[in-house]
């Protein structure tokens, strides 16, 4: 069969791989050709976050160069479920592709979910909150432990341990710790506070001041001794009211996706709405982008 225009970048001789007439029962991880309308995602799926700008950055590559490494999937119904290449699966529609180039698996539930998350692992693109989440549904849900997990994952046992705690973490907390403001390092050193209002407050003031995870830990030592009794107390600062900051995370949100880079806002004075306004860019040409964006 010969490889449609829209396959184009998909390499030479794949032709000879694809088939539109199912999966080749013969031939272990064939590759095949899906329509996308056939194919949904998976609900459980590790990952819950789509940066919009990296992903029409994608959409722009496949459409010129094709979709270069097959997603995996697994037969639904009359349709198919991604396993792994929600990604690729979503920038292929905002290309304008009719196709995309899959592998088919028999999987068990369990397996799906084991191979969407060794996959993100592998390809660094879960942040620590969804990595942690997966991790501990599969633990519940599958009735693993952690040392059969950390066999699946090819990670030591300690690293599951260190990340299943984060789910631990002040909710209020997780979207931070999420987008990167708050290191994993600086998560956990803020669950040896016992007190959720407290790991908020501390948490603000490692974030305002800039604390590396060495001060931090400074900090939650003498908080903890009793030598920083200002910090588990509410001042002018601290009290910052539960409206105030909804809105400012709901404006770090809007920023984030208008400008496609994250987005801090530090206030410095919560009466008058003083602070910092921080943008963080990859390198100068997305420094440029962000600078074409403002001056619009």
């Amino acid at each position: 069969m010969a490889v449609s225009k829209s396959n184009k970048g998909l390499g030479k001789g794949l032709g000879a791989l694809l088939s539109t007439e199912g999966i080749p029962e013969s031939t272990k991880d064939s590759v095949v050709e899906l329509k996308l309308t056939d194919i949904s995602p998976n609900v459980e799926q590790p990952r819950k976050k789509f940066e919009e700008n990296a992903l029409k950055e994608l959409a722009d590559s496949i459409a010129e160069n094709g979709v270069i490494q097959p997603i995996i999937v697994q037969k639904k119904g009359t349709g198919y479920r991604i396993v792994a290449g929600e990604r690729r699966w979503r920038a292929s529609m905002l290309a304008g592709l009719k196709v995309i180039p899959a592998i088919v698996r028999e999987l068990t539930d369990q397996q799906t979910m084991e191979q969407a998350l060794i996959e993100n692992i592998q390809r660094a693109d879960l942040n620590p909150i969804e990595e942690s989440m997966a991790m501990n549904n599969l633990l519940k849900v599958h009735n693993l432990t952690q040392e059969q997990l950390a066999k699946k994952l090819g990670k030591p046992r300690t690293t599951i341990t260190n990340i299943l705690r984060l789910i631990n973490i002040d909710i209020a907390l997780q979207d931070y710790v999420a987008n990167g403001e708050l290191s994993v390092g600086h998560a956990k050193l803020l669950l040896a506070l016992d007190d959720s209002e407290l790991q908020r407050r501390v948490a603000n003031d490692i974030m305002n001041n800039d604390m590396s995870v060495r001060k931090a830990e400074e900090y939650i030592a003498k908080i903890k001794s009793g030598e920083a009794e200002g910090a588990t107390k509410k001042t002018k600062n601290d009290t910052m009211s539960e409206q105030l900051k909804l809105s400012t995370r709901e404006t770090e949100t809007k920023l984030r996706k208008h400008l496609g880079s994250k987005v801090k806002i530090k206030l410095s004075d919560t009466t008058t709405g003083k602070g910092k306004l921080v943008i963080d860019y990859k390198n100068f040409d997305d420094l440029n982008r962000l600078i074409e964006l403002i001056g619009e």
